[in-house]
């Protein structure tokens, strides 16, 4: 027999009976099922055959391209690491209590001085707990790939890197930075992410010159993915029009990428993300007919996608005036949610943000767009009381509404704080939709503006305070 990462691997975690690891690589096709919109992966299994000759190492070629994808998942390691013999422990780095399981090390992975947002200790403290280091060397804005000397832009990786196990190990690397650019955007705000979306933006790029299917159909996938959340991060950014006309573009540009590739669960994606930016712009048919698209593609969505379609056609409606409407499509979007056990990587799929405290929250919102701010606190109230601390500029979007709430009923000492709130977090993120929807909150608090608190809260959203 030899020894193999992918025996070494089953072996440490006690997988190796052919019901115990079958049951978990069924989990991990499920689970890759549900990510990715692509069905025919949750009906992947291995026989007891092939179990046996990927633990005995006695292979002819690699597995076939949706069990490798699922092997991949499972064990967050390049397929051809997995069927290789594992690397020996590092020794170097001191006195450890050899109680953590060693990692293979990744030729891309960036070293210290390469610049960049550094997440890891940051997010270590939140988990309070020991975690993966390798994920977490992925994280925030860090670069992910080496940088030409003297240049700020990603050394070009075709020639080196467009063969073989090095391209998907390349794929690999950014599918996994991407969830964590995800967490890095709702943890910490978009600036911290949207440097790091942008450079493997352009690495995506670069592969699309050069690659052919079936390697140009992963590359797309990805790439759509990149596109969509630079999307998001400029609308979130936004201090200009240049910001939105980015948002717009990268939204069309993942749209044509999805479509190129034939990802149906993309596609609609990128119709939610323009039915968010009609309502955005106050367009309420608009918002409402890009919300039906979506739903359109019924035989691909999750249902964290369809609560999320169901929860801006809501909006549509609110804007239109259509108060019973808008909530009956709240309800239906309830009846859809997420669990609010997500993690804010996106890995449980499109939408995991749709969680009930959330869906409650875009209610409350519609009632402000209503004219009902006096339904819209008591909601918000409960909203940022069971919202996932990981969603933190979702929250300080709830603390900007809830001063706007307060502010129109009225009880000016109570929009004060929320707004102060809301400030912090805009700051502190970045986050130009926050700040915008803080100063809806100040200019509501206008009939008080002799309230010293009032004007000493408008000097600091005036001058940066």
């Amino acid at each position: 027999m030899k020894m193999t990462l992918f025996r070494q691997l089953v072996q440490e975690r006690g997988w190796t009976t052919i019901q115990t690891f079958g049951a978990r690589f069924t989990a991990a096709a499920r689970e890759l099922a549900a990510e990715t919109g692509e069905r025919r992966l949750a009906d992947v299994t291995v026989s007891r055959r092939t179990f046996d000759r990927w633990m005995s190492g006695d292979m002819k070629g690699m597995p076939q391209k949706d069990t490798r994808r699922i092997l991949e998942h499972l064990f967050q390691q390049p397929i051809a690491w997995l069927f290789a013999p594992p690397p020996e422990p590092d020794t170097s780095t001191g006195t450890g209590t050899g109680t953590q399981e060693e990692t293979p090390r990744s030729p891309l992975r960036p070293e210290p001085d390469r610049g960049g947002f550094h997440a890891e200790q940051f997010l270590l403290a939140r988990e309070g707990a020991a975690v993966d280091r390798r994920r977490f060397l992925l994280a925030g804005g860090a670069a992910a790939l080496p940088l030409r000397p003297g240049g700020g832009e990603a050394a070009s990786i075709r020639d080196s890197y467009l063969a073989g196990a090095h391209v998907d190990a390349v794929l690999i690397h950014l599918r996994e930075m991407w969830h964590m650019l995800v967490q890095s955007d709702n943890l910490l705000g978009p600036r911290y992410a949207l440097h790091g979306v942008h450079q493997n933006l352009t690495v995506l790029q670069e592969l699309l010159d050069s690659a052919v299917p079936p390697v140009r159909d992963e590359v797309l996938r990805l790439a759509a993915c990149y596109a969509e959340s630079a999307a998001w991060l400029h609308e979130d950014c936004a201090a200009g029009r240049d910001d939105v006309a980015r948002a717009a573009y990268w939204t069309q540009q993942a749209m044509e990428w999805s479509v190129e590739v034939g990802d149906d669960t993309l596609t609609a994606w990128t119709l939610f993300r323009r039915a968010q930016q009609a309502t955005a712009a106050g367009k309420a048919t608009q918002s409402i007919s890009l919300s039906r698209a979506v739903q359109r593609y019924a035989g691909v969505l999750t249902p964290q996608m369809r609560a999320a379609a169901l929860q801006q056609e809501a909006h549509g409606y609110a804007l239109a005036g259509d108060e019973i409407t808008c909530h009956r499509l709240i309800d239906q979007a309830i009846s859809f949610a997420a669990s609010p056990e997500s993690a804010g990587d996106g890995r449980s799929g499109h939408g995991d943000f749709a969680t009930p405290a959330y869906l409650e929250g875009q209610r409350a919102n519609c009632w402000l767009l209503l004219g009902r701010p006096d339904r819209a606190v008591p909601l918000l109230a409960a909203s940022l009381s069971e919202l996932p601390e990981i969603y933190r500029r979702d929250r300080g979007l709830i603390h900007a509404r809830l001063a706007t709430s307060y502010a129109r009923t009225g009880e000016i000492d109570h929009a004060v704080e929320q707004a102060q709130l809301a400030l912090a977090i805009a700051r502190g993120a970045g986050s130009a939709r926050t700040l915008h929807e803080t100063i809806t909150a100040v200019d509501a608090m206008g009939p008080a503006n002799d309230n010293p608190r009032v004007a000493e809260l408008a000097e600091a959203v005036a001058h940066g305070g």
